[in-house]
């Protein structure tokens, strides 16, 4: 079973918490958790997964999440921050990917849409988009106010972003998922004219709790898995 490499990131004031699979060829994907009390052990099912198929990973626990420090606020900019530091640590032979979960999905369609980052694979999972004006917002009132505004999403900078990604695109929905509209998806395959492919798929049956959905629901697991080897293999 691969065992995951610990290892440590400085962002600013900040210090994440990181770990790095090689599948025996590197690590060319970086996977990017979600929020509230998720951290980038919740994911290392999905990675050893990918790893025993031959794709390497590097995952981190962003700041105020899992073993990273927690000194200053967090925000949508800060996280996004704190991923560019992280695809430093992937090799660069390959295909480069980038997985982000829940709050992360627009934090990896901008860094995928950046062509300075070089990612060929983007897979988001149950992916969010968000109102620029919350972006910057520390989390707290102010950013829930912005986030509880109806249609606020359709704001999203990531739509426009996702217009310059010429790799492989997949996003998956939860199809009884309340929490991320379904239109966030479909507006993201919609604008992503250059891409070398995309790809909805959605998972019946399954709500915004991917992680309950891999530990309760059989053949989830494997399911996922081989979505997300089609998502960012070679």
């Amino acid at each position: 079973m691969s065992t995951p490499q610990r290892f440590d990131i400085e962002t600013g004031p900040e210090a994440l918490a990181a770990d790095r699979i090689d599948a025996g060829n590197g690590a060319n994907c970086l996977l990017l958790h979600g929020a509230g009390t998720s951290h980038r052990a919740r994911w290392l099912a999905l990675r050893r997964a990918l790893a025993a198929q031959g794709v390497g990973s590097i995952a981190i626990d962003f700041s105020g999440h899992g073993e990273s420090s927690a000194r200053t606020p967090n925000s949508l900019a800060k996280r996004q921050r704190e991923a560019e530091a992280a695809l430093a640590h992937l090799d660069g032979a390959g295909p480069r990917a980038l997985i982000g979960i829940s709050m992360s999905g627009e934090i990896a369609v901008r860094l995928a849409a950046d062509p300075r980052n070089r990612i060929d694979r983007l897979l988001t999972l149950v992916g969010a988009a968000y109102d620029p004006a919350a972006f910057e917002l520390p989390f707290g009132p102010a950013f829930t106010a912005v986030l509880r505004t109806p249609g606020s999403w359709r704001a999203s900078l990531a739509f426009e972003r996702i217009a310059q990604f010429r790799g492989r695109l997949t996003l998956v929905r939860g199809a009884e998922d309340k929490v991320i509209p379904a239109g966030i998806a479909d507006t993201l395959a919609a604008r992503a004219g250059l891409a070398e492919r995309v790809e909805v798929i959605d998972l019946p049956g399954t709500g915004h709790l991917l992680g309950e959905a891999w530990q309760n629901q059989p053949g989830f697991a494997a399911r996922l898995s081989a979505i997300a080897l089609g998502a960012v293999g070679a």
